[in-house]
C-alpha cells in the first residue's frame, strides 16, 4: 500500500461538508464520492462516526453499520478498491442529522488524528490489511445489534485502526486492536444478558399455560 496523500485531515474535510453542502439532503453515495479516493480507511471512518454520538438513535446502528461490515469484509477480501451495493449509495440523509453527527462525534476522531503518524511493519502490509478487514468484520456483527451501549465501543476500534491504516501507523492499529477486544467483551456481555433475561421471559410465560 502506497503511502498516504491526503495533506487536509480526515475530520476537516468531513467538517467542510457537513457545513457547506448545498443541498437539504445527501446520499451515502454523494457523500464517498465527496470525501474523495482515499481508500477503505476513510470510509471505515465515515460509517464508523455516526455510532459514536453520546446518544443512543433507536436504528442508527444497523443504517451505518451494515455498510460499514460490507467494507471490513471487501477490505479483507482483498479488493483493490471498495464499492458498495447501489441500494445502500441511493440511501440519503439530512444535512443537518450530518452536522449533528460531525459535532458530536468529531472528537473522537481529532484525538486519534493526534497520535497518529507512520510506523509501518508487516500490520501494515497488504496481509495485515486483510486480517484488520476480517477483524472488522466480528466487530460489525456487534455493532448491528440494535442495543444500546453495543455500538459505540466496537465503532470506535473500528474507526482507531482505520487512522492507523491511512498513516500505516501500527501502533495505532495495534492500540485499536486491543480496545476492540475490550468492545466485544461489553458487547457480548450486554447482547448476552438481553438475551437472558428475554429466554427468561418466554420461559414464564410459556409457564402460564
Amino acid at each position: 500500500m502506497a503511502p498516504p496523500d491526503h495533506p487536509v485531515p480526515v475530520s476537516e474535510l468531513v467538517t467542510r461538508i457537513a457545513q457547506d453542502w448545498p443541498t437539504e439532503r445527501l446520499t451515502l453515495g454523494e457523500l464517498m464520492e465527496a470525501l474523495g479516493a482515499r481508500g477503505y480507511g476513510v470510509l471505515i471512518v465515515l460509517f464508523a462516526l455516526p455510532n459514536l454520538l453520546p446518544i443512543y438513535i433507536p436504528g442508527l446502528s444497523p443504517i451505518f453499520g451494515f455498510p460499514l461490515m460490507i467494507i471490513c469484509a471487501q477490505l479483507a477480501y482483498g479488493l483493490p478498491t471498495p464499492k458498495l451495493p447501489k441500494l445502500l449509495t441511493r440511501r440519503s440523509m439530512r444535512r443537518a442529522d450530518l452536522r449533528l453527527i460531525t459535532e458530536k462525534a468529531l472528537p473522537w476522531l481529532r484525538r486519534v488524528e493526534r497520535y497518529v503518524k507512520p510506523r509501518p511493519s508487516w500490520i501494515t502490509s497488504r496481509a495485515g490489511e486483510r486480517l484488520i478487514g476480517a477483524y472488522g468484520v466480528w466487530l460489525c456483527c456487534i455493532v448491528v445489534v440494535p442495543l444500546p451501549f453495543t455500538n459505540g465501543p466496537p465503532s470506535l476500534a473500528c474507526l482507531i485502526m482505520a487512522m492507523g491504516l491511512m498513516e500505516e501507523d501500527s501502533r495505532t492499529i495495534l492500540g485499536g486492536a486491543a480496545f476492540g477486544i475490550i468492545a466485544s467483551i461489553i458487547g457480548l456481555s450486554i447482547i448476552g444478558s438481553v438475551g437472558w433475561m428475554l429466554a427468561a421471559g418466554f420461559a414464564w410465560l410459556v409457564g402460564l399455560f
